[in-house]
């Protein structure tokens, strides 16, 4: 019976990416003719008009998904509508449906984005009067708010996640199919079938939403996604006595890219003083074609992200409550790092300086300057550890004396990290510049901890003082974790570098400290058009390692080989200890292979000092505008030698006069 059941959902899937493909075109005629078209603008992506209701085509083939599943399952399907479920599932539906007529509304008269919210709302308490609320804790009343909570930030997430081609209906697609398999290993075919018909429209529509897109999604296909993923998961049947990880970590990982982009633009928006409800150029999608990537890239990366987020959701499914809360939280932290990392991508803004409010100001202080998102991260991460630790010792089920000293100990291990980490100077540093002395910091910090929580343990926790691994293990993943966060800015930054340089071919001569500092600055700097191959160094220690990946491939005796070799463009000496004679035999390979030869060196340059003096009775009256000189007088202290009788009116010490100092530097204007 169950086959019969999984192979009617399995061909509710390809009827509806049918439907979808058959529908499409005739809604985008629909679109032109009633004047539901997207035409460019400075808060939109997109540069040039595109038909709109896309989806009224998603809805369609959604639908006719759902009645081939109804037919081919036939009696079956009627058992599994039973009283517990009918209820939860009409709300699914009725919830759905006011959010496609809202978002349909809005493609044809635009809607203001607080009668928007007001709908998000209607519709949720619609999902909520029929039953289905998410078992998160024991509180009746938390577990309502925190239903709405989840159906208005999942529906607001898809509708902010469809402003890129292909974007929100492939990550839907892909959310969509997660989440019936998901439902199919429970045996909540209703819900199967539902999620399945929405991935097929989904996967049909794309057709014709791939980049360059000939009709969009609009807010009625992307508040249609959003709401019917929120509503399955919160009327799933199990869900009353389903463990956390069920509850919450599985439906997280499979909506996490839509989730963090839309945490992603709020908190940006918030802390740049700009209201959220605005559309803007900040979302993730956006920042990563800042990247470097192609529209079509970011598609198939972010699709890339759900697959992983669906994949960690399969395998939470299997794993016990423990080891599901493990893996489920280090995926989250990860998709937050990620999310973190690309917040701090500048997107251009509009050149009008904005009066920050106090509130924004208060938000900046408590994030940026007390380190606080970075404090708590750190306390998820050490109490991550801390239970990884334990289970890594028992491989299962803990015993009972070692719960109590779980339970016992874990507020004193979180507090010592912290409070090391601290002292040790690990809130000080910037992530994106990570290196050797933030990982001793780290090191130090969690050196400190375990010898606190030996000590405690050997003196208070007889279960702790019997097993000493305990610690070990834990200080091993802390260490491995913390250090991990802190490279994550430094790696990513890499990737960026790495995928970012085009150009010639470069190969770098001295594999030493300047040749290393070299390597770093071309790959800082991929405007100069310069792409780092290899090295060639003397020293035949060096020679098969790599530094930053670019390897060592040859000495000096070797130089034309490499050249040859790896097709080298250029040469760029970054060593500082050639003699002046290896520069000439460099060059004359160079010459006689046709390769330009380029050698950086390392200065200092010191400047004269400078004193602004305010001389207002000397400036003339044509150069003051509204009381304040648009000239200043300057005393420059140097060693040159010179005279002459210029109208300059700088003031000189030493052998130069202040008229070649006047002379020099004038035009020296003040903001005023």
């Amino acid at each position: 019976m169950e086959t019969r059941t999984l192979l009617g959902i399995g061909m509710a899937l390809v009827v509806a990416i049918v439907a979808a493909v058959v529908s499409t075109p005739l809604c985008r005629r629909l679109a032109t003719r009633v004047g539901a078209i997207s035409h460019p603008s400075p808060a939109r992506w997109c540069k040039r008009s595109t038909a709109l209701l896309g989806g009224v085509a998603l809805v369609v083939a959604t639908a006719a998904g759902i009645v081939t599943a109804n037919w081919l399952i036939g009696d079956v399907w009627v058992d599994r509508l039973r009283a517990p479920i009918f209820g939860p599932a009409v709300g699914v539906m009725l919830s759905a449906g006011l959010m496609f007529l809202a978002g349909l509304v809005d493609d044809l008269v635009h809607l203001r984005p607080q009668a928007k919210f007001l709908l998000q709302l209607v519709a949720g308490v619609v999902l909520l009067s029929s039953g289905a609320v998410l078992s998160v804790t024991d509180s009746y009343v938390v577990n309502v708010v925190a239903t709405l909570f989840w159906f208005v930030a999942l529906t607001n997430a898809f509708n902010l996640l469809d402003g890129l081609d292909g974007v929100a209906a492939g990550v839907g697609a892909i959310a969509a199919f997660f989440l019936g398999l998901t439902f199919a290993l429970r045996g909540a075919w209703w819900h199967a079938a539902v999620a399945w018909s929405l991935a097929g429209a989904a996967l049909g529509f794309l057709r014709y939403n791939v980049h360059r897109a000939s009709i969009f999604l609009g807010d009625a296909g992307s508040l249609f996604i959003g709401s019917v993923l929120a509503g399955l998961v919160a009327s799933a049947p199990e869900a009353a006595s389903a463990s956390l990880v069920s509850v919450l970590f599985v439906p997280l990982a499979i909506v996490a890219v839509p989730l963090l982009d839309t945490s992603l633009v709020t908190m940006t928006r918030v802390l740049a003083g700009r209201p959220i409800s605005v559309g803007g150029l900040d979302h993730s999608t956006y920042r990563l074609i800042a990247l470097g990537l192609t529209e079509g890239q970011v598609a198939v990366l972010l699709g890339g992200f759900a697959a992983a987020g669906g994949l960690v959701a399969l395998v939470l499914t299997w794993l016990d409550h423990g080891l599901g809360l493990i893996v489920g939280t280090i995926f989250l932290v990860a998709m937050s790092l990620l999310a973190a990392y690309l917040g701090r991508i500048q997107i251009t803004a509009s050149d009008e300086v904005r009066r920050l409010k106090a509130g924004t100001v208060l938000v900046r202080t408590l994030i940026y300057k007390r380190r606080l998102a970075e404090i708590l991260l750190d306390v998820v991460l050490v109490a991550l550890a801390y239970y990884g630790a334990y289970r890594l010792r028992f491989d299962g089920a803990l015993p009972g004396a070692y719960v109590a000293a779980f339970e016992t100990t874990v507020g004193l291990t979180i507090a010592a990290t912290i409070v090391a980490l601290g002292v040790f100077g690990a809130y000080r540093g910037a992530w994106e510049y990570a290196g050797l002395f933030d990982a001793y910091r780290v090191l130090g910090a969690v050196g400190v901890a375990s010898v606190l929580l030996l000590v405690y343990g050997e003196w208070r926790v007889p279960a702790l003082a019997q097993s000493h691994s305990l610690v070990y293990i834990n200080a091993l993943l802390a260490t491995t974790m913390l250090l991990a966060a802190r490279l994550s800015f430094r790696s990513l930054d890499t990737l960026r570098q790495r995928q970012r340089l085009r150009g010639h071919r470069v190969l770098i001569y001295g594999a030493d400290h300047g040749g290393e500092l070299t390597l770093r600055e071309l790959h800082n700097h991929p405007d100069l058009g310069l792409r780092p191959v290899c090295f060639v160094d003397e020293d035949p220690r060096r020679q098969g390692a790599e530094i930053h990946g670019v390897p060592i491939v040859a000495g000096f005796d070797g130089l034309g080989w490499a050249i040859e070799r790896y097709k080298i463009d250029r040469i760029v000496i970054g060593t500082r200890q050639l003699a002046p004679e290896g520069v000439g035999v460099i060059q004359a390979v160079a010459r006689a292979l046709g390769v330009e030869v380029a050698e950086v060196n390392f200065a200092v340059r010191w400047l004269f000092a400078v004193r602004w003096l305010p001389a207002p009775d000397v400036v003339p009256a044509a150069r003051v505008v509204d009381g304040v000189p648009s000239e200043v007088e300057i005393l420059a202290e140097g060693n040159g030698n010179g005279n002459g009788n210029g109208k300059g009116n700088g003031k000189g010490t030493g052998n130069r006069t202040g008229t070649e100092r006047g002379a020099e530097m004038r035009d020296v204007r003040v903001a005023g």
